[in-house]
């Protein structure tokens, strides 16, 4: 059965990247990431490194046992929107009918199908900015093998959806900006309403299109055609919103926090830690360094850049006994010091770089900004440890890598050693993620 699940995730990529003219490295670097995560869901079960995953599979099974949601109150994840559920339900009475593949093992092969999606819509997305050839591979190697991305590629949970969703917004968006091409708006307004339709981090999407139909409508003067357009997508988002939020809706009350975001509302770690500046702006080296989860140490300041950057890389909770080894952990070590040297390099393509095409760029990097902006909203406004998890703007993952093989590859022209520091810095990145996630013998 975990042949099927490799198998038919590597004809559906291969099929797809076909069809979008993709070369045959890229289509390699896919099949060896998609080889990579069906090693690693040999030894991972839907529970394990998914703290609520179970919750996600009752709730799909409500649906397709019942046809119909079931109660906010019955699971943890049954305050989310419902989309992504109502389609494993539907996967699950269609591929999985007869009870011929165990029904949480079908689960993450739908997630993985999904991720296919979200690697797609992210090479689209690198391909687009005009990059090098060599740029292009290295970001496309980057975001199939970062870390966190094998870790979410059979993970059972609604970011499954979300991301690509938010993605492929995102990345309409841009092309929207620079081809204006109304077929971009419309496909970035609805992977945008369908993103809200899946979670609520589907709002930083949203945001950045709206934000960017704003621009244009006051760069073309609120011509008809830009002042309908923006028009429909307030329309078509409020919509969404609302069917999201109504979706869930008992006849019981409950607070507006929770009708929107659902059990993330229902309160906080204890003992209960003050929210000061200090905690979005100071960063741990040392303790980011050390430690290979973001689980609290209320003996210890809770900085929000720490959790962030380490469950970029690793999550939040601890991996398990399976990598516990003194090889991974050294391993780990190894690829978080790795990630501070990409984060330098970039810091040193934006100050000694000239002559950037910004305008290319810009949606990527205000939906950067929106997302990052998004997630601080988040934390403040519902302190936990699981509201600053990379997860939720796990899209993010792309415009950082493209920057990092951008930055590299336009280094090249005067700074070769920045250069061959940046590409050696990358390919230590993936063979270590590679090392760290492939099962020992």
């Amino acid at each position: 059965m975990l042949a099927i699940v490799f198998l038919s995730s590597v004809a559906v990529a291969l099929g797809v990247l076909r069809r979008l003219r993709f070369d045959g490295r890229t289509s390699g670097v896919v099949v060896a990431g998609l080889a990579l995560y069906a090693d690693y869901l040999t030894y991972t079960s839907v529970s394990q490194r998914n703290y609520d995953g179970v919750s996600h599979v009752f709730y799909v099974r409500a649906i397709a046992q019942h046809l119909h949601l079931p109660a906010m109150s019955a699971c943890l994840a049954c305050g989310h929107p419902p989309l992504y559920y109502v389609l494993a339900a539907a996967w699950s009475r269609t591929a999985l009918a007869g009870g011929w593949m165990p029904f949480e093992l079908g689960l993450q092969w739908f997630s993985l199908l999904l991720f296919v999606g979200f690697v797609v819509v992210a090479l689209l997305a690198i391909r687009s900015v005009g990059a090098s050839p060599t740029a292009r591979w290295l970001a496309a190697a980057l975001v199939v093998f970062w870390p966190s991305s094998v870790l979410n590629s059979v993970r059972v949970h609604n970011d499954a959806l979300a991301s690509p969703l938010i993605l492929a917004a995102v990345y309409f968006t841009a092309r929207w900006d620079d081809q204006a091409q109304p077929r971009h708006f419309w496909l970035a307004l609805v992977a945008a309403a369908l993103a809200i339709l899946t979670k609520a981090t589907g709002y930083a999407a949203a945001a950045t299109l709206i934000l960017f139909a704003l621009v244009r409508l006051r760069t073309t003067k609120f011509a008809r055609r830009e002042l309908a357009r923006t028009a429909s997508a307030f329309v078509l988002l409020a919509a969404a919103a609302v069917l999201a939020v109504f979706s869930r809706l008992e006849q019981s009350p409950h607070p507006l926090c929770q009708e929107v975001l659902g059990h993330a509302c229902d309160g906080r770690y204890l003992p209960p830690v003050p929210d000061t500046p200090s905690r979005f702006v100071l960063f741990d080296l040392p303790d980011f360094i050390r430690r290979m989860d973001a689980v609290p140490d209320y003996h210890k300041p809770d900085y929000f850049w720490n959790r962030f950057a380490t469950s970029s890389l690793f999550g939040i909770r601890p991996l398990g006994d399976e990598f516990q080894a003194a090889r991974t952990r050294a391993l780990a070590i190894a690829i978080k010091l790795l990630l501070l040297a990409m984060v330098s390099i970039c810091l040193c393509g934006a100050i000694f770089l000239r002559g950037v095409p910004w305008r290319r760029y810009r949606v990527y990097a205000a939906a950067a900004v929106t997302m990052l902006a998004f997630l601080v909203a988040f934390r403040v406004r519902v302190p936990n440890e699981f509201h600053e998890d990379f997860r939720h703007v796990f899209a993010l993952l792309v415009p950082f890598c493209l920057a990092y093989a951008l930055v590299v590859d336009r280094a090249r022209r005067g700074f070769r050693a920045l250069y061959w520091a940046g590409v050696g810095i990358a390919l230590l990145m993936i063979a270590s993620s590679v090392a760290f996630f492939v099962r020992a013998p």
